[in-house]
């Protein structure tokens, strides 16, 4: 199945699973500053906006990225970020809380990029394999990565190697993941 595919059910998934709980969609901080086309409706109160992901522009891709980097980028980590603008999406995996980034908006994309940079050079820095993240966990320093070298999803501590690998690829690793 596409990976794109795979992050739509797993969007829906968390939608639904939401809305059971809490008979409402997924949530995010309101704030008139910072709107996506992922809101529905109007703000539940001063500090809530429902949202549902929807497709970024097909223009939106991490290509010139990874060659400003002089690197590659697996297809999938791509599609991962580019895909949709949504809120992150909380779930579960062996046992972690975790909470997949999503971007929510143009220019959260662009500052997801530019995050990404840094953590690329701080990588090349203390001269390990080099990752990318794609979520956190309840831990505020072990972070959920892709390995640029494997596509292999894994935990690592900020400033460490990862130590543990969760699935062999994103694809797998997404359906793994529980909302």
């Amino acid at each position: 199945m596409p990976l794109e595919q795979i992050l739509s059910q797993l969007h829906d998934n968390y939608a639904k699973n939401y809305q059971q709980a809490h008979q409402t969609l997924p949530c995010m901080y309101y704030d008139p500053q910072w709107p996506s086309p992922c809101e529905i409706g109007t703000p539940l109160d001063e500090e809530q906006i429902q949202w549902q992901a929807v497709s970024q522009p097909k223009e939106n891709n991490l290509q010139a990225l990874a060659q400003a980097l002089e690197c590659r980028f697996p297809d999938a980590l791509d599609t991962y970020y580019s895909a949709f603008y949504a809120g992150n999406i909380i779930g579960q995996i062996e046992g972690h809380q975790i909470e997949l980034l999503q971007a929510w908006n143009q220019d959260d994309y662009v500052r997801l990029q530019q995050n990404i940079t840094g953590h690329v050079l701080m990588k090349r820095k203390l001269k390990q394999q080099e990752s990318v993240f794609i979520g956190l966990t309840e831990q505020d320093d072990l972070l959920l990565t892709v390995m640029l070298s494997t596509g292999e999803v894994c935990l690592e501590y900020v400033g460490k190697p990862p130590h543990h690998v969760l699935a062999p690829n994103l694809e797998v690793f997404l359906q793994q993941v529980a909302c």
